[in-house]
């Protein structure tokens, strides 16, 4: 529900530990359902949340070591920054994404993450031993890992094709149709409305746009009706269109059938 969504966005003050088991459930159980020992595992990862100030880096640590954590609120981004300060974002983060090193080294994985929001994580080291060391013993878990892994991966080729071929509004409609289908994984969408905690600039920035060319486009979606940004929540309302400009998949064509 979106009432609860934006609570657990928001709420940085609320006891974390039941919080960040759910969420990661939640994401397993969309892959498919746990054995009991696996279930297990995931709620013995329920430690008290550290908390990161936005513009703080989540990952990698003080030591420069990327070890995995799990996003239990908040928002992030992976940027690449280069040496005039700029930076480029590769992929926006939500509850229930991982970050850091899963002992296979790869790039994307390596990469910082930065708090775009008040943003709490959980450590992960648990989950990937087992995956690791024990994948027969937690086939799911096994099985959901490596699925978080190509679905970033996805997301990124998704992320250069939108910068390299739409123009500034199906960035936008593509944008939003992603964010629908990653936060209906983890219940936080309703009735087409999920949180957005991110500014016109954060979007300009992330969509390769300025200011003045997002505020346009919020208009022009608002204007003819496809879906209205505001307050930090987006309610889509033609899901069918937005999708056709986007060149994504309706998911509500999805859910009907």
């Amino acid at each position: 529900m979106v009432g609860a969504a934006v609570a657990v966005v928001g709420d940085v003050g609320r006891p974390g530990r039941a919080l960040s088991t759910e969420l990661l459930l939640a994401r397993f159980r969309w892959i498919g359902p746990l054995s009991a020992e696996e279930a297990e595992l995931v709620l013995s990862l329920g430690e008290q949340p550290r908390t990161h100030a936005p513009g703080s880096t989540i990952c990698p640590h003080e030591d420069g070591s990327p070890h995995p954590r799990l996003m239990v609120s908040g928002w992030a981004c992976r940027p690449r920054i280069l040496a005039d300060g700029r930076r480029q974002m590769l992929g926006l983060l939500i509850p229930g994404d991982m970050m850091g090193d899963q002992a296979d080294r790869r790039p994307l994985a390596l990469n910082p993450v930065i708090a775009l929001t008040p943003v709490r994580t959980i450590g992960t080291a648990r989950l990937v031993a087992a995956k690791y060391d024990q994948p027969d013993r937690y086939p799911t878990l096994t099985r959901a890992l490596q699925q978080f892994e190509r679905t970033e991966e996805g997301g990124l080729l998704d992320h250069v094709v939108r910068l390299g071929c739409q123009n500034a509004l199906q960035r936008m409609a593509h944008l939003l149709l992603e964010l629908h289908r990653r936060l209906d994984a983890i219940g936080f969408v309703h009735d087409g409305a999920f949180p957005m905690p991110l500014t016109q600039d954060t979007l300009g920035e992330f969509l390769g746009l300025s200011l003045v060319h997002v505020n346009r486009i919020v208009a022009k979606l608002r204007r003819t009706k496809l879906a209205t940004m505001r307050a930090g929540l987006v309610t889509i309302h033609d899901f069918e269109r937005l999708a056709l400009l986007g060149d994504q998949i309706d998911p509500t064509r999805i859910a009907a059938a």
